[in-house]
């Protein structure tokens, strides 16, 4: 068999590694597995409460993005509406 993925990977998936014919790249010194203790990184619980509470916040801040946005559009019309209103007050009258 020739290693093609990595010494070190086959090693984690179970696998034991013996001499045989190389590959171009050469022979490999294989590295012993790299155990990982649960305590290093945040629990599930801990990712789910933190995906959760994400998720709740985005909902609002869409809300408020959302009034927004139909103040803004209440503002444009009324900006519009006074504007044309000022400009019908200033146009000349028609001969």
């Amino acid at each position: 068999m020739i290693d093609e993925i990595g010494s070190s990977t086959l090693m984690r998936c179970g696998f034991t590694l013996v001499e045989g014919p190389a590959s171009e790249q050469g022979a490999r010194t294989p590295f012993p597995p790299v155990l990982r203790s649960s305590s290093n990184g945040p629990s599930v619980k801990a990712l789910l409460q933190d995906q959760s509470r994400l998720k709740t916040k985005l909902t609002e801040v869409k809300g408020a993005l959302a009034e927004e946005k139909a103040l803004n559009a209440k503002r444009h019309e009324d900006l519009f509406a006074l504007l044309s209103a000022l400009s019908a007050k200033l146009s000349p009258p028609a001969p």
